[in-house]
């Protein structure tokens, strides 16, 4: 706890007295009974957010973390918000009772992709993580995990919910042939969404994985799926649901488009 104090100290220090509240750095630490809920807003190309992966890729930190949560202001570079874990996920250190990580995703009006990554690609440090969660129940990603997130072995995750990104990695697909989720229940994904893209339908994923994780064993637990920007028709959609009627459905659909002058 000394080292998450030490940062939160240093961030009021250096923090501007006339800043917007939306462009501070804030780190919010909860103890309870010796485990660390920890919550930070920040910019994550900033000093402050590599600072925090430090501190939390350290093993007295990494060991009592149960809950993380980034978020942060619409910042991005070429049009990109990254939140990169790398430093955590590839860390030597265990995280025996992080139960929920949530990574905030891109929002309607937001200017600027959210991804996991260190540039553009996720390049498994999903999974990476997950070998190291053990315990983990709630999963908020901006990012689809690639195919090794299925590989690590049986979690007990019981909320998942990704967006494709830049590249939605056959998760569907993936999702339908795994069997390392026997708890989930509730399940949300975000299609990919670069509808400005003159192939845009060329980079979702394809009915035929939607078909497969719907009539699959891997879906079976799961009561409720919310469903951002799908690529398909409304037949499509009520044919899915007549798989199993007893399953809730929401369908989200939002598209915005930045209005520029010259």
């Amino acid at each position: 706890m000394d080292r998450l104090a030490q940062l939160q100290r240093s961030l009021a220090e250096r923090a501007d007295a006339d800043a917007e509240p939306d462009s501070l750095d804030r780190l919010n630490v909860m103890a309870v009974h010796g485990q660390w809920h920890i919550d930070f807003y920040g910019d994550p190309f900033g000093e402050a957010y590599e600072e925090l992966m430090s501190v939390l890729a350290l093993p007295e930190v990494a060991g009592s973390m149960v809950s993380l949560s980034l978020r942060g202001p619409d910042e991005g570079s070429n049009g990109t918000r990254n939140w990169n874990i790398s430093m955590l996920a590839e860390s030597p250190t265990a995280l025996p009772r992080l139960r929920s990580l949530s990574l905030e995703r891109t929002r309607p009006a937001d200017h600027n992709r959210s991804i996991v990554a260190r540039d553009y690609d996720e390049d498994g440090v999903l999974a990476a993580l997950l070998a190291k969660a053990p315990r983990l129940e709630f999963l908020e990603s901006p990012s689809a995990p690639n195919a090794e997130f299925f590989k690590v072995g049986r979690r007990p995750l019981r909320f998942l919910s990704v967006d494709a990104g830049f590249d939605h990695q056959i998760f569907i697909g993936n999702l339908a042939r795994s069997s390392c989720f026997p708890d989930l229940r509730h399940l949300e994904f975000g299609e990919f969404a670069e509808t400005y893209m003159e192939d845009f339908n060329s980079f979702v994923t394809p009915l035929a994985d939607y078909q497969s994780l719907f009539a699959s064993p891997a879906f079976a637990p799961v009561r409720g799926f919310v469903w951002r920007n799908p690529a398909c028709s409304a037949e499509d959609i009520a044919s899915l649901k007549a798989i199993d009627e007893s399953r809730q459905i929401l369908v989200v659909r939002w598209s915005a488009d930045w209005i520029t002058s010259r």
